[in-house]
């Protein structure tokens, strides 16, 4: 089922037209639980629409609750990008640099027809000034109490959108590799800074190295989906389009983060499950680390004990 589950992700993405076979009845309620647990319901159900012109149709009592899902997600994302436009012209009315990371920003590497659809998750923005600048900004929006951590502070504007200032980039527990990683972004500022339409967010490059450093620790500490996945598929994409990716030696910075091995696997899982062609791919990929990477995706459980197995330093910090 896998196999299929891949194929429909292709087909919705434009890389397929169709599948190699056609689902039985209950396949299908396989694969839309699939796509479900991997937060692809939208996009899958692009797929689905796609496939009735070969004849392959979803059960009709799936196909409606698979709509009204896919409906209730492109409504989801016209409120939250108007949220986070707004939040993000607060912030710089009040002279703050701001910047969308993933979410609505990953949203916008997605081809058209599956932006909408991209399943949202809050909004997360990073601004370059210190905490107590960000708590009186969140103050003045009239939140009696202002809740924060070592990285972020929260605004709760709305009950159903989750918003998230960061004040700091955190790289896990790890001290060494957190140091270096946070050394790399801060160098890299300027770049965490672009205008690109009505929004700023990462150059194509460096959001590649932050999705890349995000889904490592992600990975470890919390499990990841292929939504997340494809997010970085999708911002490879965009980066193999423009001439940033020309001046960046990924493959040395990559190494200089400690992430080189993995990405390497991330790499793998690009090609398996997204189709993404040799020239997007920032490091050849390593199949050994990525299907580690996919069945604990596919597994859709935190296992620590093979975690450890594969990343035992990570893991002791991990505890701490």
């Amino acid at each position: 089922m896998e196999k299929l589950f891949f194929e429909l992700i292709r087909v919705s993405t434009g890389q397929l037209d169709c599948l190699s076979r056609g689902p039985e009845p209950e396949e299908w309620h396989e694969l839309y639980e699939m796509a479900r647990h991997q937060r692809l319901l939208g996009v899958c159900y692009r797929g689905a629409q796609h496939l009735f012109e070969f004849g392959l149709r979803v059960p009709q009592d799936l196909i409606i609750d698979w709509m009204a899902e896919a409906e209730a997600i492109e409504q989801q994302n016209a409120i939250v990008d108007k949220r986070c436009a707004k939040v993000q012209q607060r912030l710089t009315e009040r002279g703050m640099r701001a910047s969308v990371l993933g979410g609505q920003g990953a949203a916008h590497d997605y081809v058209d027809t599956l932006q909408s659809l991209r399943q949202p998750d809050g909004i997360d923005i990073y601004t370059d000034s210190k905490l107590e600048k960000v708590r009186k900004f969140v103050e003045l929006t009239g939140q009696e109490h202002v809740r924060h951590d070592h990285r972020q502070v929260y605004l709760e504007a709305w009950d159903d959108t989750a918003v998230r200032l960061h004040y700091q980039l955190y790289f896990g527990k790890n001290p060494l590799k957190s140091r270096k990683q946070r050394q790399w972004f801060k160098k890299n500022q300027r770049s965490m800074f672009i205008k690109d339409g009505e929004m700023t967010r990462p150059s194509a490059s460096v959001n590649v190295i932050f999705i890349l450093v995000h889904l490592y620790w992600q990975f470890l500490y919390e499990g990841i989906t292929l939504r997340d996945l494809m997010d970085c598929s999708c911002a490879l994409k965009r980066a193999a389009a423009v001439e940033q990716q020309q001046v960046m030696d990924y493959g040395k910075v990559l190494k200089e983060l400690g992430i080189y091995r993995f990405s390497q696997g991330v790499m793998y899982v690009m090609e398996e499950v997204f189709g993404l062609e040799k020239e997007a791919m920032v490091v050849e990929p390593l199949a050994d680390k990525g299907d580690f990477i996919l069945d604990e995706v596919m597994a859709g459980k935190h296992h620590f004990f093979h975690l450890f197995l594969k990343y035992p330093v990570e893991m002791l910090y991990s505890l701490l």
